[in-house]
């Protein structure tokens, strides 16, 4: 073989073998209603009222019990406990999530939820 042809032949083979990368968040706008606080496992138990998609997102539907700890709108830090939406209450949250690879787990996807201020 000449330099040309193993060249092409080692990057399709680095090409076939990186992991795949995750390029764009998926957005779904939810409105929730606030079923519990879990203190034991420090979740936010919700259930789904309403759900609309931003482009080609999956979102949970209407009647889904959802289960997560609430973070800033920034995604940057959880909310701490006591900004919580209270049991009871019907809050917008916005979800959003990444598909990708995840190290040593494979397909994964990495999942956030922002209660979006009134």
């Amino acid at each position: 073989m000449n330099k040309r042809k193993i060249g092409l032949a080692a990057a399709l083979l680095c090409a076939a073998s990186a992991p795949a990368v995750a390029s764009n968040w998926e957005i779904c706008e939810l409105k929730v209603e606030v079923r519990d606080k879990q203190t034991d496992r420090q979740a936010l138990q919700v259930r789904v009222l309403e759900s609309q998609a931003k482009g080609q997102a999956e979102c949970p539907q209407a009647g889904t019990a959802l289960s997560f700890r609430p973070e800033t709108t920034d995604y940057q830090s959880e909310l701490p406990r006591r900004q919580w939406p209270k049991p009871g209450t019907t809050v917008k949250v916005r979800y959003r999530y990444l598909d990708g690879e995840c190290k040593d787990r494979g397909p994964c996807r990495i999942e956030h939820y922002s209660p979006l201020q009134k």
